[in-house]
């Protein structure tokens, strides 16, 4: 069962097709991949299906349920979350606080509420810590809990951003470039912690340019290049196409190790 259907996007910025009539499904529960060259509209894709910008044309369907003309975070209301390539965490709060903003947008009780102390908004204010620590366990960061965000290593603030996401609960977390700048033994935490999101029935849906972390993880990869899908299947039947390896190096291999 799809759990995300794309069918014939398009996007045009002036007189330039950044993408052009791409379709694809992906299968609840599976880590679908797309990768490209740089430029190839990976990340103008995320923006599309994340309500960031709108469509030219074409559809896009979250279980079933139109996502064309959703805001953001309508659409993260609605189970699909996403990350960012710039790392984008508030490094004056605390590990813990970060996430319980994530976690914010689902609570019943507003700031007058909490400013008031009332008995309501203190057991929500409790319950949030939980749901954020649980959150934290999951992706390895609870002992650093009451830290602040800003003493992270850059490889630690990537999984924090999707610790965060997580806190809203998503069927299905769409994750932009999340090996960028990490070293190898972030890479390889990084590539558990999917595991273990995939084990917990969340789909995932990466753009990378790690072609190792992507073909050791992913179930289906598609594939980009200027705008447009090329090539779409298992990791390895995507390793010997021939215009997949042509648009990456022009020569007969793929770039991988």
């Amino acid at each position: 069962m799809n759990i995300l259907e794309v069918t014939k996007l398009c996007k045009q910025f002036g007189g330039i097709m950044a993408l052009h009539r791409v379709t694809f499904q992906v299968a609840r529960g599976e880590i679908f991949a797309i990768i490209g060259p740089n430029g190839a509209g990976k990340t103008t894709l995320f923006n599309l299906v994340s309500g960031a910008l709108p469509a030219s044309s074409g559809e896009m369907r979250y279980k079933t349920e139109l996502l064309n003309g959703l805001l953001p975070h309508q659409i993260a209301a609605r189970g699909l979350v996403r990350t960012f390539q710039t790392v984008q965490v508030f490094g004056n709060m605390t590990v813990l606080e970060n996430v319980m903003v994530g976690r914010h947008t689902k609570t019943r009780y507003g700031m007058l509420d909490a400013a008031l102390r009332l008995p309501a908004a203190r057991a929500e204010e409790k319950r949030l810590r939980a749901d954020a620590l649980a959150r934290l366990e999951l992706v390895g960061l609870a002992p650093r809990a009451n830290e602040s965000a800003a003493a992270l290593s850059f490889g630690q603030q990537r999984v924090l951003e999707a610790a965060r996401a997580l806190a809203l609960d998503p069927d299905l977390i769409m994750l932009d470039e999340p090996g960028a700048g990490l070293t190898r033994a972030e890479v390889e935490d990084l590539d558990r912690l999917i595991q273990r999101l995939q084990k917990q029935g969340i789909t995932v849906v990466l753009v990378e340019h790690n072609m190792e972390l992507v073909m050791g993880i992913a179930d289906r990869v598609m594939v980009l290049e200027y705008g447009q899908k090329i090539a779409e299947g298992t990791p390895l039947q995507v390793q010997h196409n021939e215009r997949v390896i042509a648009a990456y190096l022009g020569a007969d291999t793929f770039p991988i190790g």
